[in-house]
């Protein structure tokens, strides 16, 4: 399941304890992921046999908007040169990178919580 290989990667790339839709409540710093869709891969005619499962991963720090851009930059260099490679041991044909979003939250301690969410689209076996 890309799922778990995604979660492996992130925490390995980026150091971020990282979870499926939501940080736990108790946690300011980590990331988030979750299937937004998988549609299957085909001409119209016929199935491949893959589908394009698109990802949102949701980056989560406290004071370090910087990291957080890093940690954007160090997942895309290392996902942009899997084709027709794996991803943690998961097969995985291409990945192609999506919209971004980013914002911020102030904490009731005046620390700013920063955010950035970024779509990514692996092409894999079903």
């Amino acid at each position: 399941m890309i799922e778990s290989a995604i979660k492996t990667a992130v925490e390995r790339i980026t150091g971020l304890d990282t979870y499926p839709l939501l940080l736990p409540d108790t946690v300011q710093e980590g990331a988030t992921f979750q299937r937004i869709s998988d549609p299957q891969v085909g001409d119209g005619l016929r199935r491949t046999g893959l589908s394009e499962v698109r990802i949102q991963l949701s980056l989560y720090v406290v004071d370090r908007y910087t990291s957080l851009l890093q940690f954007d930059g160090a997942l895309w260099n290392e996902w942009k040169g899997i084709i027709h490679g794996q991803l943690e041991g998961q097969p995985v044909q291409y990945v192609e990178r999506g919209g971004i979003q980013q914002g911020k939250t102030t904490l009731p301690n005046n620390r700013i919580q920063y955010r950035l969410v970024r779509d990514f689209i692996f092409t894999v076996p079903e």
